[in-house]
């Protein structure tokens, strides 16, 4: 039995500890369901988990590392009427400033997978 409150619907990131630098708090997020990327629901930040840690869902790609740590981001859906589930995969895009100049906001980058 598994016990808790799914409102709000959060969607917990994992973003890969190479790209945990792109990444701040308060970053403008959306996400898309697996498979259908021409969906995308609003996300607010809400947190990061305090310690980067190892991958758990690795996909079994073969050019997939298996020594990958991510740094885990809570985002909050913004649509609470959005049509997802508890546990459901989702390809999030985190708004992430220019490499050549980190104080400003730049592109959108697909920093992680999440839950």
């Amino acid at each position: 039995m598994i016990l808790g409150s799914v409102t709000p619907l959060h969607v917990r990131v994992d973003v890969d500890e190479h790209d945990a630098w792109r990444v701040r708090g308060g970053a403008l997020a959306a996400a898309s369901p697996r498979g259908n990327g021409s969906i995308r629901i609003p996300l607010e930040f809400v947190r990061f988990e305090p310690y980067v840690i190892p991958k758990k869902s690795l996909t079994g790609d073969s050019t997939e590392r298996v020594d990958t740590r991510v740094l885990q981001v809570i985002y909050r859906v913004k649509d609470q009427n959005a049509s997802l589930y508890v546990e459901q995969q989702m390809d999030v895009y985190i708004k992430t400033p220019d490499a050549a100049n980190p104080s400003a906001q730049g592109s959108e980058s697909a920093a992680g997978h999440g839950q």
